[in-house]
């Protein structure tokens, strides 16, 4: 019997080409077809299946742990974004069960929430904040704080939808903090948090603003001042740079500049005497013909905690320099040989330890290290706290790493992760990958495997809001060929995002199958397990044409008996 796995995919309005297998061949084969849909509209936003191993998520994720260059331990010092906590378990309605068991029907809730954006023009925000919820159950019910919507019972399975309205009294500079709790019948609810920053409304310009540092203690700002950088303007146009205290309209600080050939001006602010005065949010406008653009940063407090005995170099520095270089931590004053132990957290989070090392004083009786996070994103832009200790000695100092907008941290989103193979063959249904907070135009490479075997691979290009997905289903007619687990691979400006699915068994074809182990290991109305090559065996010359040219050549594996 011949088995048909396909992959299907459309690009934009292109009807996919259809590989089909031929029964009259002695060897069993699979084919995969692939359907995408690079930047579709419509793709699903992202949950947080594969959770980024970058402090951008919630610390306390059972995902992989960032583990840095040097350290022996670290965990993601991540915000509390995607964090579920289980609230007040609801009790059941069914009538045919008359108890609180969970049912057939009512399973544990396991979905995953995400904003679809963390930072939105005023104007925009009070008309709705978007977000999405994966993983739902029709009957579910999707509570979201603030705004006007009340609560909205779920209609179907799968990905929901959703937005906050009503929030008209938002201000540039507001963070609104929301609140969605997922409720289900006979289990507990679940509550997600994630926070949004309200900024100035995008009047088209291309000119900017920018501010570097964007915060920093204030004996560093007495000595080295800000640097603003403007872009955007017309060449030889003049440039007006003022700085403010948030909230007062009094100009602090005011300079002209004429525009370079490339439209930009560049220019440094050092505030000279004032001491603690100087503590505090301030905004920096840019004025070049009829455009007007902002910024802000902030002064804060020196640590008073830290010890002379502990440094840490830099004190501030970029993202993209972070993720290359790390920071050095040098702990002075031990005894030779001692134990040195290193200690890294956000301070936001203090108890949730992002990485550790311990190691030997010298006979300088000082302990050095350096923390480079191995992989990250985004999400390493945060205010630090470094602990050390060395006997009964102890210290504590901070660093911050700036955001600059180099790095992105994409998501991945697999809707469903769970499907039976009856619905997996069904080409109106089958799996949606999709990545978002990808960067606009870039291109996102999806592979797809069972076990170690790569059976697909197709590269799209992410649309305007820097999302690309494609979807994939089987061919065959025996839903059984395809129980098992699939790997999920995207890769978006070399940062990868992994996930999986499983297709469960069915009631055609060759009996239910099971629903573990690596694709294909049912076949042929038995229940015994059959080795991922038999189902993922690729005839030689399976090769889709899309699109009047753009070739996929799909993995081939010889048979195994």
């Amino acid at each position: 019997m011949a088995a048909t796995f396909a992959l299907a995919l459309s690009l934009g309005g292109l009807s996919p080409a259809v590989a089909q297998a031929d029964d009259s061949s002695a060897t069993e084969t699979t084919d995969i077809q692939a359907a995408g849909d690079a930047g579709n509209a419509e793709a699903d936003t992202p949950g947080t299946e594969n959770p980024p191993t970058d402090p951008g998520e919630d610390a306390g994720d059972d995902g992989t742990p960032t583990e840095p260059g040097d350290g022996e331990q670290s965990t993601d010092p991540g915000g509390d974004e995607d964090a579920a906590d289980p609230g007040d378990s609801d009790e059941s309605t069914d009538p045919d069960e008359g108890s609180d068991e969970p049912t057939e029907d009512s399973t544990p809730i396991d979905a995953s929430f995400s904003l679809d954006q963390s930072t939105m023009p005023v104007d925009e925000a009070a008309k709705a904040i978007p977000y999405t919820i994966t993983g739902l159950k029709a009957g579910d019910t999707v509570t979201a704080e603030p705004g006007e919507n009340g609560s909205i019972t779920v209609d179907s399975d799968g990905t929901f939808a959703g937005d906050l309205r009503g929030n008209t009294e938002l201000k540039v500079g507001d963070v609104v903090d929301v609140t969605v709790t997922v409720a289900r019948d006979g289990q507990e609810s679940k509550t997600f948090t994630g926070s949004v920053e309200i900024t100035e409304n995008d009047d088209g310009s291309e000119a900017a603003v920018s501010v570097d540092p964007q915060s920093q203690g204030i004996d560093s700002y007495l000595d080295n001042g800000v640097d603003i950088t403007v872009n955007g303007c017309e060449a030889g146009e003049d440039v007006t740079v003022t700085i403010v205290r948030k909230g007062d309209d009094t100009n602090i600080w005011e300079e002209t500049k004429t525009a370079g050939d490339d439209g930009s001006v560049s220019t440094s602010f050092m505030p000279g005497t004032g001491g603690d005065g100087w503590i505090d949010d301030f905004v920096v406008s840019a004025t070049c013909g009829d455009t007007n653009v902002e910024t802000t940063y902030s002064v804060t407090e020196d640590d008073d905690g830290a010890d002379a005995d502990l440094t840490v170099t830099p004190k501030i520095q970029k993202l993209h320099d972070f993720l290359e270089n790390g920071v050095n931590m040098t702990l002075v004053n031990c005894h030779v040989d001692s134990d040195v132990t290193f200690r890294v957290s956000t301070k936001r989070d203090p108890d949730t330890e992002v990485w550790k090392e311990t190691q030997k004083a010298g006979e300088d009786a000082a302990g050095s290290v350096q923390f480079t996070p191995e992989e990250g994103g985004a999400g390493w832009a945060d205010d630090f706290l470094v602990m050390a200790s060395c006997g009964d000695k102890s210290a504590e100092t901070t660093f911050t790493v700036t955001d600059d907008g180099s790095v992105v941290d994409p998501k991945l989103s697999i809707d469903p992760e769970r499907i039976s193979g009856v619905d997996f063959i069904d080409r109106d249904k089958g799996v949606q990958m999709t990545i978002t907070d990808c960067a606009a135009d870039a291109e996102v490479h999806f592979e797809v495997y069972s076990g170690d075997e790569k059976l697909y691979e197709q590269t799209a290009t992410a649309d305007e809001d820097g999302a690309a997905g494609i979807q994939v289903y089987g061919l065959g007619d025996d839903p059984a060929y395809y129980v098992g687990s699939y790997k999920v691979v995207a890769d978006c400006m070399d940062v990868s995002r992994s996930g999986e699915f499983v297709v469960t068994g069915g009631e055609s074809g060759g009996g239910d199958g099971g629903d573990s182990g690596e694709a294909g290991s049912t076949g042929g109305g038995s229940s015994m397990p059959r080795t991922g090559a038999e189902l993922t065996g690729l005839t030689a010359g399976a090769l889709l044409i899309l699109g009047g040219g753009a070739a996929i050549a799909l993995a081939r594996r010889k048979n195994k008996n």
